[in-house]
């Protein structure tokens, strides 16, 4: 009988150890360091900040001073002091991000902030983060509660705020492709678009888009939107707003349309690969080998 009850309790043991383990490993995430960008990024450097530790504006961007803000949380909440942000800085960072307060029309702090900034990751709200939720917030709620299926009263509550901070959204690239993009790709083509077609027409920055794609989807370019946006060549990157900063822009409106219409299929210049305008650069070499296919404002587009 002894022996039975040792049995029963050492499974016991075992199946409370396992239930731990599996809940400790049951969030994962992307390891972030000194190098990596995008929407992910911006979250973290926007925990960091609602705690007091980030104190420079939310780039995307992992450098010195986010590795920094990195640090001080690991070292206050005894963690490895490695500057890396993995699964367990992660996952104590996000520890109490899960309850949500419940923001409205007049509501102020950090938590607006937060909401904001992933509006404006998914494309929602344009304008600079605020930590104010007036008109502007409360419209890009209402978008995003009617795009997403959910009650649309403009009050971002648990639901609301549960769908907005989950898995980046998937958008459909059209019937004609069983590939998917996410919201990192939608953040990226619109702000190449908006940086390589400021004062173009819209359908010339729908075109913008649609070479980026199809970039992504040849095998002579990298197969990400965010690689092949900053794929250099022989040093050089291949497309100029990366070499001159003006990719980190935000986007305008209308830039992040036509990134949002070129990500569901449409294609107004085709197959076409590459682009450049004739005023500001000659682009012999795309000229001698490559075919011409149409022009849109002040780009022309080849294939």
């Amino acid at each position: 009988m002894k022996f039975k009850r040792k049995g029963i309790l050492s499974l016991l043991i075992v199946f409370l150890v396992g239930t731990q383990v599996i809940g400790v490993f049951a969030d994962s995430f992307v390891t972030l360091r000194v190098g990596s960008r995008g929407t992910e990024v911006i979250r973290l450097q926007q925990a960091l900040k609602d705690r007091g530790l980030f104190h420079s504006s939310t780039t995307g961007y992992y450098g010195k001073i986010t590795k920094s803000s990195v640090i001080n949380f690991q070292r206050n909440n005894n963690l490895t002091v490695d500057g890396i942000a993995g699964n367990q800085t992660q996952s104590k960072l996000y520890s109490t991000q899960n309850s949500y307060t419940t923001l409205r029309f007049g509501s102020r702090g950090n938590s607006v902030i937060r909401l904001q900034q992933a509006l404006k990751d998914k494309g929602y709200f344009l304008n600079n983060t605020t930590g104010y939720y007036g008109k502007v917030t409360q419209t890009a709620v209402i978008n995003f509660q009617r795009d997403s299926k959910l009650t649309v009263d403009g009050i971002a509550g648990v639901q609301t705020q549960t769908a907005l901070f989950s898995k980046p959204t998937v958008v459909s690239r059209g019937s004609t492709s069983t590939r998917s993009f996410s919201s990192d790709d939608l953040y990226w083509l619109s702000r190449i678009i908006h940086a390589e077609s400021v004062g173009e027409p819209y359908q010339g920055q729908v075109a913008v888009g649609n070479v980026v794609l199809n970039r992504v989807a040849s095998k002579e370019f990298p197969n990400s939107v965010y690689n092949v946006i900053f794929e250099y060549y022989k040093n050089i990157p291949q497309f100029s707003p990366v070499a001159d900063g003006t990719i980190y822009n935000a986007p305008s409106q209308s830039s992040i349309s036509a990134a949002k219409e070129a990500l569901s299929g449409s294609r107004p210049v085709g197959n076409a690969t590459y682009f450049f305008n004739p005023d500001k650069a000659a682009a012999t070499w795309i000229v001698r080998n490559k075919v011409y296919v149409t022009k849109i404002g002040g780009h022309v587009f080849y294939s």
